[in-house]
């Protein structure tokens, strides 16, 4: 490892580290994180001064991050402070203890600067251009609208999960309860006549509670991959699962599946913000993001280190490059295989009914068909299927990563059919074999540079009445090519019912 980077972020209810790590062609991936629910905001009231039972919590955290960063010989540290310690009185007495206690230098953000960074968290991430951002954290609500890609508005409010349920714990009644809370977010909400801009937006949201409400709505329906980043949820999901937790009994809420101990007591009043801006946009569903703050400052401190913009132009291509960058794959290879597939999918579109993101699918899947040696070349393709569906590769909808992951572990003659019973109620049987089509491409793709040489410079490819003809184009033998790639010959007479003759 060349280089790492640790970034906390102290919020008022918890307090989370990334430790990234950057390889010598540049990849990067976060490699040690931590969490701690510290509730630094406890007991702050109207006076918001932070109490010393939550500094002591704090302070205890950030030795222990400490130690973690001392461990991993991380030398570039950034610490980040947010709404709790924006807010408080006694917010210079803090941070002077906190550096006497653990060294930490905490750069205290102002609301605007909380919101910029989600924002760059999401923007390079997730391939949506309009759409309302929304953090709910401890002790304040971001919110950001994002339009072509770019940040229009972006406002901080002054509440969150931890400071509404202090707020509105006297009211005993649970109704009564709900009903003031969702009254005194309104007034805030009605101060922002932007809003009616985002009618019928998808709303992107960020924070432990969003998290939550994806991590029931995962449980119910047996979703069947941890990482929650760009997963989704409609309306009528949001609407049943808010429902579930208001009527809920506040002692009954941590047996729901996908709500800890830790979190119960807040979450009932910590979804609110998100069901009233819910509401109110009348959005049709809301994506869940991994990347916030921490993810946005990361960008903005190493994007422009390698030549990049702070703000990607193509959050895929992006994503794919820092994949071959950190797999340390063969790019020269890849791209060949990426030319050659292409090459084969452009000229079969004319007798075949492709979907419409099928050439972005196989594109991504020739890319990175190779990336499972990384670990072992003996069974890469297992391998590389397990690393495209728990890695972050960014920039696709869950399905599309999943038909990704399908083709790379497909791209050998043992493929992996058997492993996607698991997958089934997101990729049918039906499409699985769809995408077979798909998948021979690929195989022939991988066999036309065999040596990995790029001896075949490229094929003319003719589409005959009784066949499919591909001549290879190279100044030297493509004996070997040839042979490999009439292997699959056979398969490929069955996915397209035409015969196949390369020459």
């Amino acid at each position: 490892m060349k280089r790492s980077i640790a970034i906390i972020d102290l919020g008022s209810n918890s307090i989370r580290m990334n430790i990234i790590g950057i390889n010598e062609r540049g990849g990067y991936s976060i490699f040690d994180q931590a969490s701690e629910m510290v509730r630094l905001s406890e007991g702050m009231g109207d006076s918001l001064i932070l109490q010393d039972k939550p500094i002591k919590r704090t302070i205890d955290a950030l030795l222990y991050f400490k130690k973690l960063i001392e461990v991993n010989n991380t030398k570039e540290v950034y610490a980040l402070a947010t709404a709790a310690v924006r807010m408080a009185v006694n917010q210079e007495v803090f941070l002077k203890q906190v550096k006497k206690a653990t060294g930490f230098d905490f750069i205290v953000l102002s609301g605007n600067q909380e919101a910029y960074y989600d924002y760059l968290g999401v923007v390079n991430s997730m391939s949506l251009d309009d759409a309302l951002i929304l953090d709910i954290g401890g002790g304040s609500t971001e919110l950001i609208w994002m339009k072509n890609r770019v940040l229009k508005e972006a406002v901080s409010l002054p509440f969150g999960s931890v400071t509404l349920t202090e707020r509105f714990s006297m009211i005993k009644h649970k109704k009564k309860r709900i009903e003031a809370a969702h009254k005194y977010i309104d007034k805030y909400l009605d101060q922002l006549p932007w809003l009616k801009e985002l009618r019928g937006k998808p709303v992107i949201g960020l924070g432990g509670v969003i998290r939550t409400l994806g991590k029931i709505d995962r449980d119910l329906n047996g979703y069947p991959i941890e990482n929650m980043h760009n997963y989704r949820m409609h309306e009528d999901e949001v609407d049943s699962i808010c429902e579930k937790i208001i009527s809920t009994d506040e002692k009954e809420l941590d047996k729901i599946s996908g709500i800890s101990k830790k979190r119960a007591d807040i979450i009932k009043l910590g979804i609110l913000p998100f069901k009233c801006i819910f509401e109110r946009i009348d959005s049709p569903e809301i994506r869940i993001s991994g990347n916030g703050l921490r993810d946005g400052y990361f960008y903005e401190k190493y994007f422009p280190s390698i030549g990049y913009p702070v703000i990607v132009e193509d959050v895929l291509l992006q994503s794919k490059q820092n994949m071959i960058n950190r797999f340390e794959i063969n790019e020269r290879h890849a791209k060949h295989v990426q030319f050659i597939v292409l090459k084969l999918f452009n000229a079969l579109s004319s007798i075949t009914n492709y979907k419409d993101t099928d050439k972005k699918i196989l594109s991504t899947a020739a890319l990175l068909h190779d990336i499972g040696t990384h670990i072992e070349y003996y069974d890469h393709h297992v391998h590389g299927f397990y690393l495209i569906l728990n890695g972050r590769l960014e920039g696709l909808t869950n399905p599309e990563r999943i038909s990704v992951a399908f083709l790379v572990g497909s791209h050998r003659e043992a493929g992996i059919k058997s492993r996607m019973v698991d997958f089934e109620n997101i990729l049918s049987k039906a499409e699985l074999n769809r995408l077979g089509k798909l998948v021979v491409l690929l195989n022939i793709a991988e066999q036309l540079d065999r040596a990995e040489n790029c001896a075949v410079k490229d094929l003319e490819i003719i589409i005959e009445s009784d066949r499919v003809l591909i001549k290879l184009i190279s100044d030297e033998s493509t004996e070997l090519e040839k042979a490999s790639a009439k292997r699959f010959s056979e398969r490929f007479e069955k996915q397209y019912q035409i015969p196949l003759s390369i020459i």
